[in-house]
């Protein structure tokens, strides 16, 4: 029963690898990529709506909600397609870090209508966590944010920076520091007192600082607080950390693709580059940290995928993964520029798109020597824990 079950699994999931590769590369090639670049918001709504009548939108939602409560093994299919080609769209900040704090908040009216909403491709929420430009970005537990209780309503006040997407966004999940902790708050993109910057990124897309200047909110817009607020945002870290990684990974096999293809077709010396010993060393060695991040992914999806993993482990897990992500995605950028020569630097080569996207992703929400400290420190304290 099991082997058939596995066997019918792995065949719904490269039907949905082909069915999101073929309508991704007709419907949003390269160029239409470049075409967006420093273009604001950095996407395209219109397209959006394209993802939700595929069913994208939803994949990650409750069925009751309109979803299709799939996993996330399945969600990595979408998300790998969609960075085969750079597709602009913030498909793992909305569906996977808002979506997925949205789902483990608890439910409640609000959190309810916007989930129904996102499974419909109607509202992009965004999570707004990160704050002190040089403080902790591992640690999404903490917030200098401000929420205060007047009544029947909520005060907030506080900055903050790195919000994905930030323009175009209908509202924000606000992480503060209330009466009882942690506390998460929905606020809409429109509401008095909240101001928006938008700063550029290396690959032409956009994040936002917000300013949140005594914005006032009915009391039904507060998510959750205390220790079910944390969780509920150590959760949805988690699982970002690991798609994040998926798209790395993602982008990581296209460099190396073109990096293979330019080998094999650049003549030096009458013969093609790619029969150069050192040269071949040097590509061997990008495999390799391909397939190690391919290793490891593996093992973070199953992770997220079992509903009885340990909280603990599923952390150290994908802090891991998207260590290993980050780093492998520097290194094969940095290595396929070198080997590509004078047109691996030039604007108009794609190489360019898959490398400044890697830039950007590596450094959201923690780099790898981030992640390496979160990992240590996760893997101490149960380490502390067993033996106490």
């Amino acid at each position: 029963m099991t082997t058939t079950h596995n066997s019918e699994r792995a065949e719904q999931l490269t039907m949905l690898r082909e069915s999101a590769l073929s309508f991704v590369t007709k419907e949003s090639p390269l160029n239409r990529a470049r075409a967006l670049r420093q273009q604001m918001p950095g996407y395209d709504r219109r397209f959006w709506g394209a993802l939700a009548e595929q069913g994208w939108t939803g994949l990650l939602v409750p069925e009751q909600l309109g979803g299709y409560a799939q996993g996330f093994t399945e969600m990595a299919e979408v998300v790998a397609a969609l960075a085969t080609q750079v597709a602009p769209e913030p498909v793992v900040p909305v569906l996977v870090f808002a979506g997925r704090l949205l789902a483990h908040a608890g439910a409640n009216e609000l959190s309810t209508r916007l989930l129904t909403e996102l499974a419909e491709g109607r509202t992009l929420p965004a999570v707004a966590w990160q704050e002190d430009v040089t403080g902790t970005k591992d640690r999404p537990g903490q917030a200098a944010t401000r929420l205060e209780r007047q009544a029947d309503a909520l005060l907030l006040n506080g900055c903050k920076r790195h919000v994905r997407p930030g323009a175009g966004a209908d509202g924000y999940i606000v992480s503060a520091t209330g009466p009882q902790g942690l506390a998460l708050v929905w606020v809409q993109a429109d509401a008095a007192g909240l101001t928006l910057s938008s700063q550029p990124l290396a690959d032409g897309s956009y994040a936002a600082q917000i300013d949140l200047n005594s914005v006032r909110l009915p009391a039904s817009h507060l998510l959750a607080e205390g220790a079910a607020a944390e969780a509920a945002l150590t959760r949805a870290y988690d699982e970002t950390l690991v798609l994040t990684s998926v798209e790395l990974l993602a982008l990581v096999r296209s460099m190396l693709s073109m990096t293979q293809g330019y080998l094999r077709a650049r003549i030096q010396f009458g013969k093609p580059i790619g029969t150069f010993q050192s040269l071949q060393h040097r590509a061997v060695d990008l495999l390799l940290q391909q397939e190690l991040t391919v290793s490891v992914m593996e093992q973070a999806l199953a992770l997220l995928d079992d509903p009885d993993a340990d909280a603990n482990a599923r952390s150290a897990m994908a802090s891991r993964v998207k260590s290993r992500a980050s780093d492998a995605g520097l290194q094969v950028a940095r290595e396929a520029v070198q080997l590509h020569g004078a047109i691996g630097v030039t604007d108009e080569y794609d190489l360019g798109l898959y490398l400044q996207r890697a830039l950007v992703l590596s450094a959201w929400l923690g780099n790898g020597t981030q992640q390496r400290r979160r990992y240590a420190n996760l893997t101490q304290n149960a380490t502390a824990q067993e033996h106490a």
